[in-house]
Formats: structure tokens, sequence, C-alpha cells
């Protein structure tokens, strides 16, 4: 599936125009891919990997371009690509995620830190607070993305844009499949950079300490990554997210597992700066979601 030289995921994403009456991308905010064969009750979740950068926001903000790009999840769309062809449904974003964040609740912001927000009507977690909620207002590193306050305006405007549209989307598809199969199986796919808080995983797991997904779920994700030679973590450093606590929910059929992967295992640099994926790594990345896709068709079969 992959190009060996990776020169074919090389630094690529898009500026785009804002729509001329509404502000919205000319691309959907949200993707869909639907098995063209037989389904299965299984979704693949990219939610940060989105790319498209409106020439709008793009004159708001006070950053770079390649220092906006550092809290993308590097093509992780692309390395689940081929979850279509094993049966499941991947669903991506376009947007990145410094313009809008579906991994935390649509009203996790801090308003101190919005121009005409009252008091009272937002619910800030501590990274909300920190400038890191549904719609960011830093980078790592606490950049300030922003040379002014962003107007309440404006953050309304982005989670009507871009985080209904990606949750409305998730709901429904797991919705359709609860109803169709009696059960779904979310996965939730990351990257995050090398050593967090001294980890050595290659892959950390992520269930919300036992809360959001059926264990052996979870067991046969492990199994399958280590058989590809990779170093497991389970929770530590990343137990989940929004989406995996908020979809989880194993005592009505819907166990959502977040899969975090080491950035600098995969992300191929090249002696001209350029960035690509590494082949090998892609490759077993595909076989760990074609042994979950034939896992989860098993569990179809056995209910």
């Amino acid at each position: 599936m992959l190009d060996q030289s990776g020169a074919a995921f090389s630094d690529s994403f898009n500026i785009t125009e804002e729509g001329a009456t509404d502000g919205f991308h000319a691309n959907p905010p949200v993707t869909v891919v639907h098995p063209s064969g037989k389904s299965i009750p299984l979704i693949i979740s990219s939610p940060h990997s989105g790319r498209d950068y409106s020439s709008g926001f793009l004159a708001q903000v006070r950053l770079p371009l390649d220092v906006l790009r550092s809290g993308e999840d590097f093509h992780v769309d692309t390395l689940v690509a081929s979850a279509p062809v094993h049966g499941a449904t991947l669903l991506s974003a376009t947007f990145p995620r410094v313009v809008c964040d579906v991994n935390r609740a649509s009203l996790d912001l801090d308003p101190a830190m919005i121009n005409g927000a009252e008091e009272g009507t937002l619910r800030p977690s501590a990274r909300g607070r920190a400038g890191l909620g549904s719609v960011p207002v830093v980078v790592s590193g606490g950049r300030q993305l922003y040379a002014n306050k962003i107007s309440m305006e404006e953050t309304t405007s982005r989670l009507r844009r871009y985080w209904h549209p990606y949750h409305t989307t998730l709901g429904k598809l797991v919705r359709d499949m609860k109803e169709k199969h009696g059960f779904c199986v979310l996965l939730d796919m990351h990257s995050m950079p090398a050593g967090v808080d001294g980890s050595k995983a290659d892959c950390v797991i992520g269930d919300c300490f036992g809360i959001s997904s059926e264990l052996h779920y979870v067991q046969a994700m492990a199994r399958s990554l280590l058989a590809q030679d990779m170093k497991v973590a389970r929770n530590h450093p990343f137990a989940g997210g929004f989406i995996t606590s908020h979809y989880g929910c194993p005592d009505e059929g819907v166990s959502a597992i977040q899969l975090e992967m080491n950035r600098a295992l995969y992300v191929s640099r090249r002696a001209n700066g350029s960035s690509g994926l590494n082949p090998r790594f892609a490759q077993k990345i595909e076989q760990v979601i074609a042994d979950m896709a034939a896992y989860v068709a098993q569990c179809v079969t056995q209910r």
C-alpha cells in the first residue's frame, strides 16, 4: 500500500480559501470511508491528523505554519487508511487540532482566555485552563496562538463548524453499528512524542483504566502490537481523551480504545528536511488494523 520511499507522504498539507458566506472550508470538516464489501462494527477514528489550514485562520495567528503543524498527529489517517479494506469504517477530521480539538468536551474552555465569555457558561478542565481546550489558544510549550484574546463569537463558530459535525457523525456511526450488530468497537488513533513522562513505549493503549472497553478487546490489541515487536504500555502516560471516555460504555455495548503511537518511530526525516512515513512501521500498523478487524468479525459470529 505504501511507497517504500515514503515520498508520497512528504509534508503534505492544504491551505484553503474559506467560503464566501459562512466561512466554511472548501473541504468538508469530516471524511468517512465505508468498506466496499461486508462491514463489521469497528470504527477507526483519526481526530488529530487534519491538515487543511484556512487562509482566514492563518491570518489570525501569530505563529508560523511549521509551529502550527507541530500539533498534528502526522498522517495518522494515512497510517490507518487500509481500515475499510478490512471491513472497518474510517472517520477522519480534515481540520487541524490547533483550530478545533474534538478530543475535548465542547465546553472545555477557560472563560478568562476568551473575550466575551460569561462565567459559569463554560466548564474548563486543567487542560482547558492551560489553553488546550476544544478551541486551543496555545500550542505546545505554551506559545500563544493569537496576539489578543479570541472572541466568544469565533469560539462558538468553530465549535459549530468543526466540533459538532465530527461528533454528530461519530455518534451516528456508533448508533447505527449498535443497532445492526448489537455492539460497536471504536479505536481512536493518535501519535505521541517520544519519551513522554519517561515512557519507553512504542504504543500506549488507553482504556480509561478499564472503564471504556471490555478487557478482551484491549487484550486483542495488545497481542497484535506485541506480535509486531512493539513495546506496549497501558494507560500511562495516556489513558484516553474525551472521545474514549465519552463513547466508551461497555455496559451499553460500546468499547472505545485510544492508541498512541510513538511519532519518532514512524515519521521519517530526510536529509533535505522533509518528512514522510516509515514504511516498515506503517506495515505494522496496517497489520494491527487487520488483526483487530478479524477479531471484531469473530466476535460478530459468536454473538
